[in-house]
């Protein structure tokens, strides 16, 4: 339990700082070339209690799905875990893509920055939950 408390807020605390950097920073023009898309910002502000639990959710399903079938492989299981669930993620994009106006570029970022966003996630996960070094005798 200790193991998937720490793992859950390192990732957690990843996922956040990620996410701001990613969307509050570096796409913030790409998101203002779309202001009919989004809500107000002080809308969204009042509303970020919603992002937070979240991405609570996301790094709780990542850390259980690692527990239940990837422990044991450290991080290179965790990287692993990381891209498959990224893969789906992007699979999601392509589906609002279709159905929504998001610009192209966005669906594009947000694939590359969340693939990279996983596997960090999943190193983090892994090397938390790395297995025990075995002792020579």
């Amino acid at each position: 339990m200790k193991k998937f408390i720490l793992a859950f807020i390192a990732a957690y605390i990843f996922l956040f700082v990620w996410g701001w950097l990613l969307n509050g920073v570096l796409l913030k023009d790409v998101y203002a070339e779309t202001p009919n898309l989004w809500r107000p910002q002080s809308e969204m502000m009042s509303l970020f209690h919603w992002i937070l639990l979240g991405q609570a959710l996301i790094v709780f399903a990542f850390v259980m799905i690692y527990v239940s079938g990837f422990a044991g492989g450290g991080v290179i299981a965790g990287v692993r875990l990381g891209i498959l669930l990224e893969i789906a993620a992007i699979g999601m994009r392509l589906g609002f893509y279709a159905v929504q106006p998001i610009p192209g570029k966005l669906i594009l970022y947000g694939s590359m920055s969340g693939l990279i966003e996983m596997i960090i996630v999943g190193a983090i996960v892994g090397a938390i939950y790395k297995p025990a070094a075995t002792q020579t005798p």
